[in-house]
């Protein structure tokens, strides 16, 4: 495993001065393409993000955490992805990661530009659901509740 390499740069730049066929794998997270809220936003001639009670408009209205680099359209560029397969060695595998809401589109420029898909890996996270619930504890209440409606006065747990 000496033989690792690491480039840094604009991947755009970096994929054409690599060898074709010579890269085992590509593991990747390019931007998501969250930027969806600037095509109501962004537009010439349209009203401004408003900055609103906590600001979310006019951040989400810059790209994913108001970052511009989130639209740059690298994600969906099929282009990019034939560079991506080219210098991949045969067999060689391409992970990337991908936003919830945008990873299909991603997928279909991956699948356009030659690669065959095959699996998929998800992160599957709830929003808003409380991190320090004990389940055990919440069952236990709802059962005494009921228990107590019932008219049972006193629950002994082991």
């Amino acid at each position: 495993m000496s033989n690792i390499q690491l480039y840094l740069g604009n991947s755009k730049l970096v994929l054409k001065k690599i060898e074709s066929n010579s890269i085992d794998a590509c593991i990747t997270d390019p931007p998501y393409g969250l930027t969806s809220i600037v095509k109501r936003f962004g537009k010439e001639g349209s009203a401004p993000a408003q900055h609103g009670k906590d600001g979310s408009f006019a951040r989400l209205s810059g790209g994913f955490m108001g970052k511009i680099w989130d639209g740059s359209g690298i994600e969906y560029d099929i282009d990019f992805w034939k560079e991506v397969l080219r210098v991949l060695k045969p067999g060689g595998h391409l992970l990337s990661f991908g936003g919830s809401r945008t990873y299909h589109r991603m997928t279909c420029a991956i699948e356009d530009a030659g690669f065959e898909i095959r699996d998929m890996i998800e992160w599957v996270y709830g929003s808003g659901f409380p991190k320090s619930l004990n389940i055990e504890k919440k069952i236990e209440k709802i059962i005494e509740e009921q228990l107590k409606k019932q008219g049972v006065k006193e629950i002994i747990w082991k």
